[in-house]
């Protein structure tokens, strides 16, 4: 949505609005929409978080974005000056769509691959920063309780955060822009398998929406007689 306003009806008609809430997690829900849908973006555009996250991507850093769908995310970073940028979709449709537009506007140095969030086929450490806008959102669809969520959904967005966590440098950042309150995000962010600091901020007027970031440090190891430790969850050597 362009506006902090509730959408009209006639914002609503732009766009496929599924009978169910489940059709989120049906691909072939995804690429019948896409293949008439030119543009649209969840939640808010680039310009209402960048003053949150400019300060966590340089010229540059080496950028995955998960589920560009028909978003013009990558774009507007290009357009700051990031120019490696690998967009990823589970729709082949958004991908070659997405491709074409990309090409027609000479933004040949932007990669547009279709993947599989849940499977990313990217090598250890390859990437300073992984974003993804409203993407996580939807593996929560049909997931139960809030305050606990159903085992599978659980395990799929583990599977998602443990990849991202992967492919990310040390001292890499993922950014999350997402719905979803700091009280049910950071049960699953703060696993402790994950070497990441969390933070987050808030925008939009009216209904607001979360910007996490999340900062992912290195395992630190001494001889056995000094205890492994995670920075900046511990601050001293000790022995």
């Amino acid at each position: 949505m362009d506006s902090d306003k509730a959408p009209t009806m006639t914002q609503i008609q732009r766009v496929d609005i599924p009978s169910t809430a489940t059709a989120y997690t049906d691909p072939v829900y995804w690429n019948k929409r896409f293949y008439s849908e030119e543009h649209y973006e969840w939640l808010k555009d680039y310009s209402q978080f960048r003053h949150l996250i400019e300060a966590h991507i340089q010229p540059n850093s080496s950028v995955l974005e998960i589920g560009c769908g028909s978003s013009q995310l990558s774009e507007e970073l290009y357009k700051d000056e990031i120019t490696d940028i690998t967009a990823i979709d589970l729709s082949p449709v958004a991908v070659e769509k997405m491709q074409k537009r990309l090409i027609s506007k000479g933004y040949n140095e932007i990669k547009v691959l279709e993947a599989d969030m849940l499977d990313l086929p990217f090598r250890d450490e390859c990437f300073d920063v992984v974003i993804e806008k409203g993407t996580m959102d939807v593996l929560f669809v049909n997931s139960g309780d809030p305050w606990n969520p159903l085992p599978s959904t659980i395990a799929r967005v583990r599977a998602m955060l443990q990849g991202v966590h992967r492919v990310l440098n040390t001292n890499g950042i993922f950014i999350s822009i997402s719905f979803g309150q700091p009280h049910f995000r950071r049960p699953l962010f703060e696993d402790p398998e994950f070497t990441w600091s969390v933070e987050w901020s808030t925008f939009g007027d009216g209904f607001h929406y979360f910007c996490y970031i999340l900062k992912k440090v290195g395992i630190y190891y001494f001889p056995s007689s000094w205890k492994s430790f995670k920075l900046p969850c511990a601050g001293i050597f000790y022995h």
